[in-house]
């Protein structure tokens, strides 16, 4: 059975510029992170910031601190959680 592709490019062509934009967006995520992007659990979020589990809790709602969900449990950016900290720290409460 032919596959029949309508492109103005020819055959090898589009796979070739296919191949290469999958890549570009599957090799970053292969890469390692630096240390600052390993994820981090709440406890240890709590631990860096000195903050109480409510508290981050509460920045999780307002949008501060962006959460990635992987299998029901939170992590965190360890990079993300010291920089909240800078900018949290330096405002008045």
């Amino acid at each position: 059975m032919n596959d029949m592709i309508f492109s103005p490019i020819d055959k090898r062509q589009l796979i070739q510029e296919i191949a290469e934009e999958v890549a570009s967006r599957i090799i970053p995520e292969l890469q390692p992170g630096t240390p600052d992007d390993e994820l981090i659990q709440i406890p240890e979020a709590m631990k860096l910031l000195g903050r109480s589990r409510t508290t981050i809790n509460n920045w999780r709602r307002e949008g501060f601190l962006k959460e990635q969900v992987i299998n029901t449990r939170v992590y965190f950016k360890k990079s993300d959680i010291l920089n909240a900290g800078h900018q949290k720290n330096g405002r008045k409460k």
